[in-house]
């Protein structure tokens, strides 16, 4: 495995063996005496920190702090001695990675090494997704798929059909979409279709000259005019009336618009992207919806999944929210409970992720500590049943560990190779997990 290690160790035959091992599995080593030294060498290029507890300068848990402030996504691993292992304990609560009793086994070494770096390149895919929608989280295969799919349609000038439930996050698809454009210097102007009375949508698409109709005092621009050169988002375009949808297809064929109370055509220069909780399919089948602009928007058609098939998302979504609600609340961020995470992940979510946010803020406006336990989430949560192979109540590393294994292995039907792949972990050390747990064929 490609990566770079740094490894901060004062004892030399440790600080050799060690970078030796490491360099055998193919990993590219800075050595260093102290943790001074390895301040010095901290650079976004590092895949995993190594430290010794106890270092001449600067400590292991000096180092953790230092590096928890410049690199936060940085895994540290402590290396520790006889009698620090309560000391590991409250640096694994303040951001450690892990802690490994010294000496440490070579094979027990190299696995926590290799989930140290699969964590830095999941914490490195995520800061690139943030340019794809910062809540457009998630590891699950739809949300990849998802993401790679508006990657390969942002730079193309095609309309867009963005369909999915309410809550999902379709306009972060079509912001997206925007920021990944050639275009993404413009304007993205977004007009809901649902949010206006019928006779508003017209002239806040087309815009309208003073005097077009009682209340026009001043001339309107239009979202299609306001758009030029950017991207417009046609949000609810199921809710579109009739008559209106014949005039927008004019508009997406010609690249006019007139607007109304003028005979004046004004040429506009805007990418179109189009979305709707409804099936538009079935709109036109039941005749409330026009079959030409349905084929007209449906050039590339991008679906959103609703979070109750990715649920796996559900800890990396309320991670992000537990800290945004924090932060406007001006207080440090609650920790969720395991028991409280295992409800969350077997809700069903009617309104998606939207609101799991509402949810999340709530629990943190009336959290009284710093934890949040099952009790703290709201009713219809309380008598949602956990997964059954998510242990309910304070879990150790080891039975988490176990519980995804079970769970990756029922995904895939007992098929190690894809439940390894789907953990992030190689096929041998989920052979070793499997032994270690006594988890048979």
């Amino acid at each position: 495995m490609s990566a770079r290690i740094l490894l901060a160790e004062d004892d030399r035959s440790s600080r050799e063996a060690t970078a030796a091992l490491l360099r055998s599995e193919g990993y590219e080593v800075v050595a260093v005496s102290d943790g001074r030294a390895a301040l010095e060498q901290l650079d976004p290029g590092l895949a995993a920190v190594i430290s010794d507890f106890a270092m001449p300068q600067l400590d292991g848990l000096q180092l953790l702090e230092a590096v928890r402030r410049r690199a936060p996504d940085l895994p540290l691993i402590l290396l520790t001695g006889q009698g620090n292992e309560r000391l590991a304990v409250q640096a694994l609560k303040h951001g450690a990675f892990h802690y490994l009793p010294k000496p440490a086994g070579a094979d027990e070494l190299l696995e926590v090494v290799e989930q140290a770096c699969k964590r830095s390149q999941l914490a490195r895919a995520l800061a690139a997704d943030a340019e794809v929608g910062r809540e457009l989280l998630g590891t699950s295969a739809a949300m990849r798929a998802l993401r790679e799919r508006i990657r390969r349609a942002a730079a193309a000038p095609s309309t867009v059909l963005i369909q999915g439930e309410s809550g999902t996050g379709k306009e972060l698809v079509a912001r997206a979409l925007h920021a990944g454009s050639p275009h993404k210097d413009g304007p993205f102007v977004a007009i809901n279709c649902a949010a206006l009375p019928e006779q508003l949508v017209e002239s806040e698409l087309f815009g309208h000259v003073r005097g077009a109709f009682t209340g026009a005092h001043e001339r309107r621009e239009g979202k299609f005019r306001a758009a030029a050169g950017g991207t417009l988002l046609i949000d609810e375009i199921g809710d579109m009336p009739l008559e209106l949808q014949a005039k927008l297809l004019r508009v997406l064929e010609s690249r006019r618009v007139t607007p109304l109370g003028s005979d004046r055509e004004l040429e506009v220069d805007a990418r179109v992207l189009a979305s709707t909780h409804r099936d538009l399919a079935q709109q036109v089948a039941a005749g409330a919806f026009r079959e030409d602009l349905f084929y007209r928007l449906d050039v590339v058609r991008l679906e959103v999944p609703p979070l109750r098939e990715r649920r796996e998302d559900v800890p990396l979504l309320a991670s992000l929210f537990l800290r945004q609600a924090a932060a406007r609340a001006g207080r440090p961020a609650p920790e969720l409970t395991a028991e409280a995470l295992a409800r969350l992940e077997a809700f069903d979510w009617p309104g998606n992720v939207r609101q799991l946010k509402h949810t999340i803020e709530g629990m943190v406006v009336m959290a009284a500590g710093d934890v949040l336990d099952a009790s703290d989430l709201p009713r219809a949560l309380r008598d949602v049943t956990p997964d059954p192979l998510t242990p309910a109540g304070p879990q150790t590393l080891a039975e988490l560990e176990r519980a995804a294994i079970l769970r990756a292995l029922e995904d895939h039907a007992g098929n190690r190779t894809a439940a390894a792949e789907q953990l992030g972990i190689s096929v041998r050390t989920l052979q070793r997990r499997l032994k270690d747990y006594g988890i048979n064929d």
